[in-house]
């Protein structure tokens, strides 16, 4: 971690960077009298803000405002790249101190289009801080300036946290639907999203009222179903083709889940099922 200070009665206080390395993550900690903000420039990783987790990607803003708690983690198989900066006095009237963001905003911001020229705007401050040339406090003053507009403009003053875990939960679907067949464990889930198994279930849970390795069971029942409609596929053939080496457990699965056994759920639906061929 390479970090560049300047004297305290600057708007900006330091500004650092993390590069890709794999073993990198940074405990539960806050500031008291400091925001910081974070821009992701590579990889993957999960960071808490105020216990709440956000699996952030390439091109993600954080915020955190002063007293907030955070924590944060790389992914060590796609490792974080990102700048960081401590920022004090955030206010015009020097009266008192402000958030860069209001409480009820979301401290998880995708930048999407300004995700180059944020990077651009943090590559140039860390430059000129670490150079200390002529004039590179007032250049950082302006870019900082610049830089909190654009946070401005970006910022979801009613994006709840209900939405955050909603995506995240949309998120964690979307890699089911993709590995349904690898036969995964709810603790390989969880170690691809680099958190708890148990936040990981509830999260999904609350979005999709089913657990994660449910899900996956009735995602391969309903393609079984599928072959068993659409096939003349044995059913030793489709538990092959699912994953599973024992045809017998995959036929005690299916009923269970299913409520009638492979073979009579094909009989049953191809008697109810009927076939237009063109002539």
């Amino acid at each position: 971690m390479n970090k560049t200070r300047k004297e305290t009665s600057s708007r900006l206080l330091y500004i650092g960077r993390v590069n890709g390395n794999p073993n990198w993550n940074f405990p539960s900690h806050m500031h008291e009298d400091v925001s910081e903000i974070v821009y992701v420039s590579y990889g993957e990783g999960i960071i808490k803000i105020n216990e709440h987790p956000y699996a952030v990607r390439k091109g993600d803003l954080l915020i955190y405002n002063q007293g907030v708690i955070h924590e944060q983690c790389t992914s060590p198989v796609c490792p974080l790249s990102l700048y960081y900066c401590g920022i004090a006095n955030i206010y015009s009237d020097g009266s008192r101190r402000e958030h860069i963001i209001s409480e009820n905003a979301s401290p998880y911001i995708k930048t999407e289009a300004y995700a180059g020229r944020i990077g651009e705007l943090l590559d140039f401050m860390y430059e000129e801080s670490s150079n200390q040339q002529a004039g590179y406090e007032k250049i950082c003053e302006g870019l900082l300036d610049a830089l909190l507009a654009v946070v401005k403009r970006l910022v979801q003053p009613n994006v709840s946290r209900k939405q955050d875990s909603d995506h995240l939960a949309v998120r964690i679907k979307e890699y089911l639907d993709e590995n349904y067949l690898q036969h995964l464990k709810l603790q390989d889930i969880a170690a691809h999203f680099h958190m708890n198994p148990y936040y990981l279930s509830h999260v999904f849970k609350h979005k999709y009222d089913d657990s994660p390795i449910r899900y996956i069971v009735y995602r391969r029942m309903g393609e079984a179903k599928c072959l068993l409609t659409t096939t003349d596929m044995k059913v030793s053939e489709i538990a092959h083709v699912l994953g599973y080496q024992n045809a017998n457990y995959f036929t005690i699965l299916f009923t269970k889940t299913m409520g009638e056994s492979p073979t009579q759920y094909k009989k049953n639906e191809r008697s109810e099922r009927v076939n237009l061929t063109e002539t």
